[in-house]
């Protein structure tokens, strides 16, 4: 999945994730919207592991990814399939570019309703140049409606704000559940005004193409930086500490979070 942080690192994080994760799964969810919202349903509240909760333990460094929010009627760029059919929202050239280098979007249309679209694959029809924006070609990007409100991970799972992890699934496998310390008591306040205290425990359900070994980019939801996770130093040579969970509970609620269950 081609999801992209716009920052100081972007050719970084471009790498990261030029290589797609797209795929075809269709839920009873409501499809892309802001319905079956996880964080909702996640209180941040699993209790502090015990040595015995704990396995693994892995020296990693991190980068940090996030969804764009966007207006629809910005512009006369459309977001289109990979058969190249619109799918309803015209965004600016930055906006689409932007939208293209994440790869993932939320954008409201003019009666309020949010839908988010991701990545879906490239092909050639109808190119949106964005050479005047990046250095990267994007132009031949397509969209598909999101499962879920925030995007789309691997395989059946959605992103989870702040829970969400992108690894090497050769290092870390999918469904792996990480504990790491440096987070536990993260204040973070979210645009409702709730305020989170991250409990410290994150999911693997991602993954970029350029994420190798002990490097793992944390997803944020729609913040476009990091404050309150100053762990993460995309640079890797500044790693922090984590550790594989085994508590078979804590495992099941963030697997079932990221099935949208």
């Amino acid at each position: 999945m081609l999801k992209k942080l716009y920052a100081p690192l972007c050719f970084l994080f471009f790498i990261i994730h030029f290589i797609p994760n797209a795929h075809s799964f269709q839920s009873h969810r409501e499809m892309g919207d802001v319905a079956n919202d996880p964080l909702e349903k996640d209180m941040f509240s699993f209790k502090k592991p015990s040595s015995n909760d704990l396995s693994t333990k892995l020296s990693l460094w991190g980068t940090y990814y996030y969804l764009p929010q966007l207006k629809d009627g910005s512009g006369s760029h459309a977001l289109r399939d990979m058969r190249s059919m619109e799918l309803g929202p015209n965004l600016s050239l930055r906006e689409w570019c932007d939208s293209a280098m994440e790869g993932s979007v939320r954008v409201v249309s003019k009666n309020g309703e949010a839908k988010t679209y991701n990545y879906a694959g490239v092909s050639t029809e109808n190119r949106v140049d964005c050479s005047s924006i990046f250095r990267f070609d994007v132009s031949k990007t397509k969209f598909r409606i999101a499962n879920g409100p925030y995007g789309d991970g691997l395989d059946e799972y959605i992103l989870s704000p702040y829970r969400t992890l992108a690894t090497d699934v050769t290092k870390i496998i999918p469904g792996t559940v990480l504990y790491i310390p440096a987070a536990r008591g993260a204040k973070i306040k979210l645009p409702s005004g709730r305020i989170i205290i991250h409990d410290g425990y994150f999911f693997a359900g991602d993954k970029g193409g350029a994420i190798k070994d002990n490097h793992v980019d944390v997803y944020i939801g729609t913040h476009k930086q990091a404050p309150f996770f100053p762990w993460i130093k995309s640079n890797e040579s500044k790693t922090f500490t984590a550790y594989i969970v085994k508590d078979q509970k804590i495992i099941s609620e963030l697997n079932n979070l990221h099935l949208g269950l």
